[in-house]
């Protein structure tokens, strides 16, 4: 009776083992070894496609790009954006998508002389540009406002957004101004400011001074006290370095 006890007990654990190691074999096994470990998702913004593509060649990843789109502070080539982002987790294996920066977009300047100036401003903000400086030259009557000058010229490329520096021409009074005595000055600062005020410096000659700094004003055209209007010419002689 004992050995007939001792043998089912056998044969039933002998079973059970058996079906133990079919089960692990079958349903474990294939799981243990199709689990992927999970890695971090390196942060790909503003790095180059081809560096994109190492980095995650390295982590057991894969890369695709979603599309490409213009973007103004990332250069052509570049990751904009990417998903997962980030420092999330995923599985080894699978693919972060990116999307790649075509650069910034790019607008031609437009013609704009003989505009008004609310005009000029009109059809550059439709071109995704700005107006930047306005240097206003007066005519004495009553001429026409119109841009005479653009920088820079039209037909040239422009990033979106940049501006477009405009001469434009005024009807009105020119001011009258005293010609102030400019002896004694440094060239380069009057030079600048004089065309801040609108006057135009046609020449500059130099003569050797003795006992004179360089670039230092000892004579001019029109003289001092002389009257002019803006806009008008100013002739300028500086002591040289020789």
């Amino acid at each position: 009776m004992n050995i007939k006890k001792t043998l089912i007990v056998s044969v039933t654990v002998l079973t059970l083992f058996v079906l133990g190691v079919v089960l692990f074999n079958s349903v474990v096994m294939p799981v243990l070894v199709h689990q992927r470990s999970a890695v971090i998702v390196p942060d790909l913004q503003s790095v180059s496609e081809a560096q994109a593509q190492r980095t995650l060649k390295k982590l057991g990843l894969n890369m695709r790009i979603l599309r490409e789109e213009h973007h103004p502070g990332i250069p052509a080539g570049f990751v904009v954006s990417q998903s997962p982002r980030a420092d999330e987790t995923i599985k080894e294996a699978r693919t972060v998508e990116v999307v790649m920066s075509l650069g910034a977009r790019t607008q031609r300047v437009p013609e704009l002389r003989g505009m008004s100036l609310r005009q000029a401003r009109g059809t550059l903000e439709r071109e995704g540009l700005r107006v930047g400086r306005v240097a206003r030259v007066v005519a004495e009557g009553d001429a026409k406002e119109k841009v005479m000058a653009i920088t820079p010229a039209a037909g040239e490329e422009l990033v979106e957004g940049s501006t477009v520096d405009i001469v434009l021409l005024v009807g009105g009074q020119k001011k009258r101004f005293a010609m102030p005595d400019l002896a004694g000055q440094d060239l380069l600062f009057i030079r600048e400011k004089l065309r801040d005020m609108g006057f135009r410096i046609s020449s500059v000659q130099y003569e050797k001074r003795d006992g004179v700094f360089p670039n230092t004003i000892v004579g001019q055209s029109p003289p001092p006290g002389a009257m002019i209007r803006e806009g008008d010419s100013i002739e300028l002689v500086a002591a040289s370095s020789d």
